[in-house]
């Protein structure tokens, strides 16, 4: 999906947690920690984000470039923090030298990535049509994203493109999303999308700024081998893959 490298630094966890057991504990993560004599408050460190897949957690740190995942002893203290259960001393410690956790004098929330709707629609079920205006926008949008990814660095794109997703649209007229996914489909007739998904998915939430459209895009990563994606939704609907492209992975990151 793109040029993330890949460093895988252990087996599977043991003990898995369920969704609601690992949501219920991170919700306790609110106040300053105490473990077993050890007061300090602390987080997850900028640009580290992770999910379980199954047993196993992996993370993505996105200011390294590279995922990875955890020893089955380093799964373990993770797990702990979560649930807020037998803490040890060892576990921040442990968790810090896997450059996951850093001290810090606020309070904190240790959570794996909230979950998606699952997608049960796609855009590209439809019938594909558009118009030059949005295969222009679909065109300039895919090379800013391009230049953003390639010349510049993966956080400084995620970076800009939270900064818009913040602002007012430049634009008032509320674009015909069907027309809009329709030129981005027209331009993978011509250029493979299979290996541009995140260069796609960034230029179509950048187009997608433009109007102010509220969406959610993913990165997503899946076992049995190893593999990452990316896409974007809006609530259940896919607008830049077949409805089951997206179904294999589990977001690891979500702007």
């Amino acid at each position: 999906m793109g040029s993330i490298s890949i460093t895988l630094t252990g087996g599977c966890s043991r003990g898995s947690p369920t969704t609601e057991q690992r949501n219920g504990g991170a919700r306790a993560l609110l106040a300053r920690h105490t473990v077993r004599g050890c007061h300090m408050a602390y987080s997850l460190r900028p640009g580290i984000t992770y999910t379980w897949v199954g047993e196993v957690p992996f993370l993505l740190d996105i200011n390294r470039n590279r995922y990875f995942k955890l020893t089955p002893r380093a799964a373990d203290a993770l797990l702990r923090l979560e649930r807020r259960g037998n803490q040890k001393c060892d576990d921040l410690k442990l968790l810090s030298s896997f450059g996951i956790l850093q001290e810090t004098h606020e309070d904190s929330l240790i959570q794996p990535v909230l979950e998606l709707p699952s997608i049960k629609k796609s855009y590209f079920e439809e019938p594909l049509r558009t118009s030059l205006k949005y295969i222009a926008i679909a065109a300039i949008d895919q090379f800013w994203s391009f230049i953003a990814i390639r010349c510049v660095g993966l956080p400084v794109a995620v970076a800009q493109l939270r900064k818009r997703t913040q602002r007012r649209p430049c634009q008032r007229n509320t674009p015909s999303l069907a027309h809009l996914i329709g030129a981005y489909r027209f331009v993978d007739l011509f250029l493979s999308a299979e290996s541009r998904c995140l260069v796609r998915s960034f230029g179509l939430a950048r187009s997608l700024t433009r109007y102010g459209i509220t969406f959610a895009l993913a990165i997503g990563v899946r076992t049995g081998p190893f593999g990452a994606h990316c896409w974007v939704q809006i609530e259940d609907k896919s607008l830049s893959d077949n409805r089951d492209k997206a179904r294999e992975y589990t977001p690891i990151m979500v702007l």
